[in-house]
């Protein structure tokens, strides 16, 4: 993470003056109730949540107790009692407790966690974090409620029930329980140890662990487990129950509860879980990224797919409402292709503009993107599903725009390198048709034409070569293994020299070496580079090749002593129309080593440049190596 730089009126007063007021309103907007207290319960600080719950200000609670505001005094002698005893061990305690809402007069749940605090001075305070779990504690209270009730509702609805006399150990049933267990009608009573035989190997553990937990008032007993029926089948149940009597000396006396089959329950979530599994994976597979909101119209589940297109981490946006979601994406947008939010991708739909209602938005931080800004087309599908309200797809097109630009790039570098021989063509014929010329003056003109024409070709040839590589991608490459020497020579003859130009100097290996390539690509390749290096040389300098063999490879260099090329134009080499020499002095199309990088891509080779100004350029091809035993005869 880069520190931002320090401002020249920056001071250190300042920047803790900062400090504090962000760590001020981070205590002050969070939901929980943070409080510190001295030894004698006076509040030292105090958020707003804890500010809400008394119907006062952060401001106000400083300096008084819990009994200037809270009306139960016991609950008020409680606090101070505790976060002395928590002061006097020093140990951080995590502890249950209830409050009174001074607005409402209702009690409050907390779950607090208190850690005590020693001043420089040797004072004693303590820092209290409580979270509201009131709802959860009415939850719980209901619950215990609808168990009591559903007790109740099971012995007159005839489903399992079981009645165990701890001090006999004989268990009682009613005859669903036998049914549901496999068992005759009439065994209605047996030993604890017959029900123990009845456990599958793998739940027996468990259910007689978690009977005991209950006959030691940890709480009541229940269990899904599987038991075994004859002709070696199972049956999933659900059992329940409670201590019901105790003896004066608090141990357990009689324990009932209800038994329920539930195989049916158990397959369906099996089934659930495979069909959980299979959307996983193929959500993880997937490249889209897919947000899912809830009816509530919060998000619900991302993909990871989101998380590699956007950076935005699945913790981070969970439970956001589609607003904030839609800021914290279009926050990550470049301002000219910024993502206008579900709403209204919503409204485009419903206006029926558009059946698929999309944007396509351009990130400005683009993780993983190989270069340039990431481009996505985000898609937004409304649900009827009961529990899943809407669904927002974001698919990667950076790729798809990259190549419509480049498309549209070519398109206009083409049409303007074409017209530039075609506007001498018209002019020059419009000058022979037009105007009274001597001899000589009309020989010169058809000379240009035909120079002009030739250059035409020339582009329109290599075009056509190129749009047949990139069309084909290799399908139409025949390969084989080369004989390098063999391939070279072919070059050198069919190299065209003007008058005065020696031929390249070679130094090629004694033993024959194979390549394995495309023997006509590979000479078109070779013989592209040793152009360049010609035309980019003096007629008194020489051009020379070498061969070099490495474990797998062989290794092409062609190397001038030419004009050579900074650094810059170096890696320029290869775009589509780019020519090192753009005065026109040096004929060429700027398309030759386009077509070698596209020929040495699909050769699964390299092309590597190595180049001076003033010094000359060496170009390096490699292929794969060819095997020795495959000879072309």
């Amino acid at each position: 993470m880069n520190t931002p730089k320090r401002r020249s009126t920056d001071t250190p007063g300042s920047d803790l003056q900062d400090a504090n007021t962000l760590l001020r309103t981070v205590i002050d907007e969070n939901p929980n109730i943070i409080l510190m207290k001295d030894w004698d319960g006076k509040f030292l600080l105090g958020n707003r949540a804890l500010a809400k719950l008394y119907g006062t200000t952060p401001e106000q609670l400083v300096g008084k107790d819990d009994g200037d505001f809270n009306p139960n005094a016991e609950q008020v002698a409680f606090y101070l009692q505790n976060v002395r005893a928590v002061m006097s061990q020093g140990q951080t305690q995590v502890v249950m407790e209830e409050s009174t809402d001074a607005a409402t007069g209702d009690t409050l749940y907390y779950q607090s966690i208190k850690i005590p605090l020693t001043t420089t001075q040797g004072d004693k305070q303590i820092l209290v974090i409580a979270n509201d779990v009131s709802e959860l504690k009415r939850l719980q209270l209901k619950l215990e409620e609808s168990e009591r009730r559903l007790s109740y509702v099971l012995d007159a609805t005839g489903e399992g029930i079981w009645d165990w006399d701890i001090r006999t150990g004989i268990v009682t049933h009613n005859r669903r329980w036998c049914q549901i267990a496999g068992l005759n009608d009439d065994y209605l009573q047996h030993p604890l140890d017959e029900f123990a035989a009845l456990l599958h190997a793998d739940d027996k553990p468990q259910v007689m662990a978690r009977l005991q937990d209950c006959l030691a008032g940890k709480g009541r007993y229940q269990s899904e487990h599987r038991m075994r029926l004859k002709g070696h089948q199972e049956v999933w149940v659900l059992d329940r129950g409670d201590v019901v009597e105790r003896g004066a000396d608090g141990q357990p006396l009689r324990m009932v509860g209800s038994f329920v089959d539930i195989s049916e329950r158990k397959a369906a979530e099996v089934l659930l879980s495979e069909h959980s599994a299979q959307l996983d994976a193929i959500f993880a597979l997937s490249p889209d990224g897919f947000v899912a909101f809830d009816r509530r119209h919060q998000v619900k589940y991302v993909s990871p797919a989101l998380t590699t297109l956007t950076g935005l981490q699945a913790n981070d946006v969970i439970g956001l409402d589609e607003q904030a979601f839609s800021q914290k994406l279009a926050g990550l947008c470049l301002p000219e292709a910024r993502f206008q939010g579900l709403a209204g991708l919503r409204n485009v739909a419903l206006a029926g503009l558009d059946k698929d209602a999309h944007q396509i938005i351009e990130l400005n931080e683009s993780p993983g993107a190989a270069a340039g800004h990431r481009v996505l087309k985000v898609s937004l599908r409304e649900s009827q599903e009961q529990s899943i309200s809407q669904i927002l797809a974001l698919r990667d097109i950076s790729h798809e725009t990259a190549v419509d630009r480049m498309k549209s790039e070519f398109l206009s570098t083409a049409a303007h390198e074409l017209r530039t021989p075609m506007s001498g063509i018209y002019g020059f014929a419009e000058v022979l048709l037009t105007e009274e010329l001597s001899e000589t003056e009309r020989k010169e003109f058809l000379e240009i034409i035909y120079r002009q024409s030739k250059l035409m070709t020339s582009i329109l040839n290599e075009l056509l070569d190129l749009a047949r590589i990139e069309a084909l991608q290799g399908k139409d490459f025949v390969f084989e293994a080369v004989p390098v020497q063999g391939l070279i020579e072919d070059v050198v003859r069919g190299l065209k020299l003007t008058d005065g130009r020696a031929p390249p100097t070679l130094a090629l290996p004694a033993q024959p070496v194979f390549m394995w390539a495309d023997h006509k690509k590979a000479q078109m390749a070779l013989l592209n580079v040793l152009s360049n290096a010609y035309k980019y040389s003096a007629a008194d300098k020489p051009v020379h090749i070498a061969v070099q063999t490495q474990p797998g490879e062989v290794i092409l260099c062609v190397a001038d002593q030419g004009v050579g090329m900074r650094p810059d134009q170096a890696v320029r080499v290869g775009e589509r129309f780019f020519r090192v020499d753009s005065s026109g002095k040096v004929a060429g199309t700027g398309l030759g080593m386009s077509i070698v990088k596209e020929i040495m891509a699909l050769h699964y080779g390299r092309v590597d440049i190595g180049s001076a100004p003033g010094q000359g350029t060496t170009v390096t091809l490699t292929f794969p190596a060819g095997s020795t035993a495959t000879q072309i005869t």
